[in-house]
């Protein structure tokens, strides 16, 4: 019967499987459960917010999920990043963070993958189902964007800096891809939409150019040199762009420059569950899909979901 028996491409759910799940079942039921079960994902960067994506997908009961990321463990992880222990002599995050993500959840396939994304072709996203992509250079947030359209796989990017962060969906084809969203380098300078746009818009643009510009995210190191470079990325954006007044205010975002650095715990466990049940109510043929964009700001102890 239904009620008695789920199955996947691996066979029935055990008895100790339905005992683990039984609170997730109750919820969304088992169509619900066996969509999760059958769920293959790619998750790209394993820092804080990885950490706390896969944490949660793991715990939801996916089929599989393959941690990838091709950097080295560095005294920033030590911000959010759980899953790799203080001890550990394992230098790859990805690899690092393996035996706890998988004690977390034995019945889900844990797998680990150190190249680097931009050295796979464009049909690798193919082999999954979801697609959640962190730490990413904007180019390949936009490439991993068209791919992922062209291919009908859902993807989320999303990205936090200090106490501040966003995710970006597409999970159904009349949403402007990612490019779109976020223009990339010199276009991000001469915005001509129409459309108003949430403050926090803004901020993200700049911290995207500048990352395009320095192949890096902001770093605590070069703290003062970077505000300065975003502050010259900012002000001229906001002014170009906003017929609101407030918008146009220099000090605007003042409060938030010495705030962008890092990825803080504060943020990443919010935006982690933000994209991990936005993600999971999408498998479950459940998306938030009059949205596009979510933005956290953990300064105001605000998130909103914007259509850009």
């Amino acid at each position: 019967m239904a009620s008695e028996l789920m199955k996947n491409g691996d066979g029935e759910m055990s008895k100790d499987e339905r005992k683990v799940y039984d609170r997730q079942i109750r919820l969304w039921g088992f169509d619900g459960q066996n969509k999760l079960r059958a769920t293959k994902v790619l998750l790209i960067g394993m820092q804080g917010l990885g950490a706390e994506i896969a944490k949660n997908l793991i715990l939801s009961g996916v089929n599989s999920i393959t941690l990838k990321d091709h950097t080295e463990v560095s005294i920033l992880d030590r911000c959010s990043q759980f899953l790799i222990p203080r001890d550990s002599e394992e230098r790859n995050r990805a690899k690092a963070s393996f035996s706890a993500a998988q004690k977390l959840n034995p019945n889900v396939k844990v797998i680990v993958d150190t190249t680097p994304i931009e050295e796979n072709v464009d049909s690798f996203v193919t082999s999954f189902d979801l697609v959640i992509a962190t730490e990413c250079s904007p180019s390949t947030y936009k490439r991993l964007s068209e791919n992922c359209r062209k291919s009908n796989v859902k993807i989320f990017i999303a990205d936090v800096y200090g106490l501040f962060g966003y995710f970006y969906q597409d999970v159904i084809s009349t949403h402007s891809l990612y490019g779109e969203v976020f223009p990339n380098n010199a276009e991000i300078d001469t915005l001509t939409s129409t459309k108003k746009k949430p403050q926090l818009y803004y901020l993200t643009s700049a911290l995207l150019k500048f990352q395009s510009d320095s192949n890096r995210k902001p770093n605590p190191d070069t703290s003062e040199e970077d505000i300065e470079e975003l502050k010259s990325i900012i002000h001229p954006q906001i002014n170009d762009s906003s017929s609101d007044q407030e918008n146009k205010e220099s000090d605007v975002f003042e409060e938030y420059y010495g705030e962008l650095f890092c990825e803080l715990s504060p943020t990443t466990s919010i935006i982690g569950a933000m994209v991990s049940q936005t993600a999971l109510n999408t498998v479950m043929n459940k998306p938030v899909d009059n949205y596009n964009v979510f933005f956290y700001d953990h300064i105001e102890h605000e998130g909103k979901f914007h259509l850009l």
